[in-house]
């Protein structure tokens, strides 16, 4: 992997940012843990940097709670650089410079980035180029406008369809004008969903899923009507006790409130770091919960699985095709 080129594309993104895209020479704040003392200084030093950015770095584990939030107040743009879920005892509110901040940052998230768990799949996230990214995403919302049903199957036996008719406009997030600059993905939400799935991948989300269970391979099984899950079932050990603790925790999350579709060719399998990156793996992911207040939004990312449009397959399970 190039990585000077997978900071060019970083780059790239980081200008057309909604916070900065419209101040020519923006202050840009890079804040990181230890870890990240490599990553940041490539981000600082190259011409492209020099050239576009005014960056300042500061330390999060060193730095007093004052300083770090009078920087991001003067920042244009913020971005966070630390691990969380992947560390020895993690905490589902992060660790503690993290929850220090949490005033702050939610005053201020519209000039926000979080690069949590990242670690070197930073550079994976950025490796391919925009123009691709931007095309198949662009490829993909045209084949669905103009198709009646999307349906979903793998070798587990899966099977769902929903029909496209009835869509709520698609989400386009290839990086350019997104507050979540990691790009690829095209998401949507439908209340048509019907099939029954036996979901082999990993979680994403507040609750830890993927740190307790990792990468599921014995499948979790998910009965569908109507976009809500009726009922599961999974010989993982303790996983179906767990999720139906969080289905009955609220209502909102037994729905499917976001299908997306992940189109990243960078990142070629998942980790099970419970980080944003994972959510852009090429294939379908489906959201629960997060459509009324006090549910939890929680990603299950399929690793495999083909997508098709009125029979034709868009997605074979491994990657795009007749688009």
């Amino acid at each position: 992997m190039d990585q000077n080129r997978a900071i060019d594309h970083f780059l790239y993104y980081l200008h057309h940012h909604p916070a900065v895209a419209h101040i020519p020479s923006p202050n840009v704040l890079l804040a990181h843990t230890e870890d990240y003392d490599a990553l940041v200084a490539e981000i600082v030093e190259g011409p492209t940097a020099r050239d576009t950015f005014q960056f300042s770095k500061m330390p999060l584990q060193t730095s007093s709670t004052d300083q770090l939030t009078q920087a991001i107040i003067e920042a244009d743009l913020y971005v966070l650089f630390y691990d969380a879920s992947t560390l020895p005892n993690p905490r589902a509110e992060g660790p503690d410079f993290i929850r220090a901040l949490q005033g702050v940052m939610s005053e201020h998230w519209k000039k926000s980035l979080l690069f949590k768990d990242y670690g070197s799949h930073f550079y994976d996230t950025f490796s391919v180029e925009p123009q691709r990214i931007a095309q198949l995403n662009a490829a993909l919302i045209e084949n669905m406008n103009q198709g009646e049903i999307l349906s979903f199957s793998d070798e587990q036996g899966s099977h769902f369809e929903l029909p496209l008719g009835e869509l709520k406009k698609w989400t386009n997030i290839n990086g350019v004008g997104n507050y979540d600059l990691a790009p690829g993905e095209v998401a949507t939400h439908s209340d048509s969903i019907n099939g029954h799935v036996k979901f082999v991948g990993t979680f994403l989300g507040t609750i830890p899923f993927a740190r307790k269970y990792g990468i599921i391979e014995s499948p979790l099984e998910l009965w569908i009507e109507n976009s809500t899950v009726t009922r599961i079932a999974t010989q993982v050990p303790g996983l179906e006790n767990d999720f139906n603790k969080y289905l009955d925790a609220n209502p909102s999350n037994r729905r499917i409130e976001e299908l997306g579709i992940g189109t990243n060719e960078g990142v070629r399998q998942l980790y099970a770091r419970n980080a944003g990156f994972e959510e852009r793996h090429c294939g379908l992911h489906l959201g629960l919960g997060g459509g009324a207040k006090g549910s939890h939004h929680l990603d299950l990312i399929f690793n495999s699985g083909a997508l098709a449009v009125d029979g034709r397959v868009l997605f074979d399970g491994l990657r795009y095709v007749n688009l």
